[in-house]
């Protein structure tokens, strides 16, 4: 197996962890794989609390600023513009969770990393970034954006349109709760040493240290 250190920004230390990780001097230090075994429980424990949470804030937030705008709590309904609306909502949440992953892939071009997409049906779809190793901030940064990104985008379009935001009120809650693996993972990896390099394993990650290198 080869890795490779990725940073645009700091090409000499880059190169200097390359020389000692092509010499051998690498050291696995933590690893975790969130669909199998013990953490498959806790991922979905914590993700059916964050979806939970996600719908007390935006149906709540939905309802508040929809009422401040036009005085009145709910649209007058039909069978039908409610089931246009359900439509709409599973639409929404189909199409934000590859949304989600590009984000993903996106930071990981941020930094220097080339991306791949794929999926482990039915459980989930997932950006990854094969044989590359990259700094432990860095990762954090393409673990969180997603939920940080879509959860603003989410608050901004119900404040300014919250009759739209109504029909993407899933999309933004399983946004939220799809995140629990990002979440899960970003809270483990942030209690380990800064000059760490994280391994993207599709489901999770492997933590390796570079001994030659302080």
């Amino acid at each position: 197996m080869s890795l490779f250190v990725v940073d645009r920004f700091h090409t000499l230390r880059r190169q200097q962890e390359q020389t000692a990780i092509d010499a051998g001097q690498l050291r696995k230090i933590d690893a975790l794989a969130l669909l199998e075994g013990e953490a498959l429980r806790p991922l979905a424990m914590l993700s059916l609390v964050l979806f939970i949470a996600g719908t007390v804030f935006f149906v709540g937030l939905n309802l508040l600023t929809f009422h401040w705008q036009y005085h009145v709590w709910l649209a007058s309904l039909s069978v039908w513009s409610v089931v246009f609306w359900i439509i709409i909502n599973v639409i929404g949440y189909i199409v934000i969770l590859p949304l989600h992953e590009l984000i993903h892939g996106i930071c990981f071009i941020l930094w220097g990393g080339k991306p791949h997409f794929g999926a482990h049906l039915p459980l989930a779809i997932y950006c990854g970034a094969r044989e590359q190793l990259f700094r432990r901030n860095h990762y954090l940064v393409v673990g969180l954006a997603p939920l940080i990104v879509l959860t603003l985008l989410g608050i901004v379009v119900t404040l300014l349109q919250p009759g739209i935001a109504s029909y993407l009120l899933l999309a933004f809650i399983g946004n939220f709760s799809g995140a629990a693996g990002d979440i899960m993972v970003a809270q483990r990896i942030a209690h380990l040493p800064s000059n760490i390099l994280l391994e993207d394993t599709e489901t999770g990650y492997t933590a390796w240290s570079v001994d030659a290198v302080g």
